[in-house]
């Protein structure tokens, strides 16, 4: 696994510095349990510089306030002439339920997490889908080390709506990604609605792609307003 440091501008004028831990591994086509990260880095505002390149959301100490479904994922959400829509959200205690692979449970229990707070998302127009989680852990080490344990059997547990496309989602198989922001562990899971695995280069790139604006557009939003202003 390669630690990639990635940094860049969500808010205007905001001065680029060295901010998330991405954790990436290999991403060939894997079974329907399975999943692979992809390659494309989160980006990030700049807090103040005498807080530190975490800002106020290195240590869940210093950023108590609960994560919520409303402040993390939007309803719907426009990128690259593409709507994303939600389908299903879920917030709970019990983490190493809502993740899957024994090595990633016992690293997000021994992490100390309080709260998972997942979403899946659908994008028809690119017959793509995914879930997204963010787990609430106590610093940012503990989260960098259960980060690690996620890879091709270990990694967000895919959740399904009520109907349509992402019913099936736990039947797909697709490509994972875990990065690290601050004290908090983001998963993602994506894959096609057609629940057929990635088998060219193209179609790795259109998950790599997929989870990003994800990541980009939902949680990382919130995660910068913590990290830079300390407030949700």
């Amino acid at each position: 696994m390669l630690a990639i440091i990635a940094a860049s501008v969500l808010v205007i004028a905001a001065v680029t510095v060295l901010l998330v831990i991405s954790l990436r591994h290999g991403k060939s086509p894997v079974a329907a349990s399975s999943a692979r990260p992809g390659k494309t880095p989160t980006v990030s505002a700049s807090p103040s510089p005498t807080l530190g390149p975490l800002g106020h959301i290195s240590t869940r100490a210093a950023d108590p306030a609960p994560v919520t479904i409303a402040e993390l994922y939007p309803a719907t959400f426009a990128a690259d002439g593409t709507t994303f829509s939600r389908t299903a959200s879920k917030l709970g205690t019990h983490c190493s339920d809502a993740v899957v692979g024994a090595a990633l449970q016992a690293k997000v229990a021994a992490a100390g997490c309080t709260q998972v707070a997942r979403a899946t998302y659908l994008s028809t127009a690119k017959l793509l889908m995914g879930t997204i989680g963010v787990l609430n852990l106590t610093s940012y080490t503990a989260a960098e080390q259960a980060g690690h344990a996620a890879g091709p059997s270990a990694f967000i547990g895919r959740l399904p709506a009520a109907k349509g496309p992402t019913l099936d989602i736990a039947k797909g198989a697709g490509i994972e990604e875990a990065e690290v922001k601050g004290h908090y562990l983001i998963l993602v899971w994506a894959g096609f609605t057609n629940l057929h695995a990635p088998k060219y280069r193209g179609e790795q790139l259109a998950l790599e792609n997929f989870m990003s604006r994800l990541i980009i557009r939902t949680a990382n939003v919130s995660l910068t307003d913590r990290m830079v202003n300390g407030t949700p």
